[in-house]
């Protein structure tokens, strides 16, 4: 692989990859293994698409998660956003607000759980 972004976004994918794994069993990279389905395995039926790019561009990246939950079928969907200069653990997730307010009442519910897994309990 000699394309510099293309090594950038494949090491982003499987650091995306392992961090989410540390704590999700079954998270695995499929990069373009099975193409229009995302960059990440996850064993829940949610596509997550990585970008690491110099240049952050939502609308594009909501159009290409949005066309990936159609081809799936899926409900839900995430990208995983590298931050410049910061760890993995620091990058962003976007999802649509309709996407937020649905999860919110559900995240409310489990916030004691969520509290403790932030803080290493």
């Amino acid at each position: 692989m000699s394309n510099p972004s293309k090594q950038k976004g494949t090491a982003f994918e499987r650091l995306s990859a392992d961090y989410l794994a540390e704590t999700i069993p079954g998270v695995d990279r499929i990069g373009s293994v099975d193409f229009g389905a995302g960059d990440l395995k996850l064993p829940y039926p949610i596509p997550h698409e990585c970008k690491a790019e110099k240049r952050i561009t939502l609308s594009e990246y909501a159009k290409q998660i949005k066309a990936i939950k159609e081809r799936l079928g899926a409900i839900l969907g995430a990208v995983i956003i590298k931050a410049p200069r910061k760890p993995v653990g620091q990058a962003y997730v976007l999802h649509t607000l309709e996407e937020w307010r649905a999860m919110l009442p559900t995240i409310a519910e489990h916030l004691d759980e969520i509290e403790a897994r932030l803080h290493g309990e």
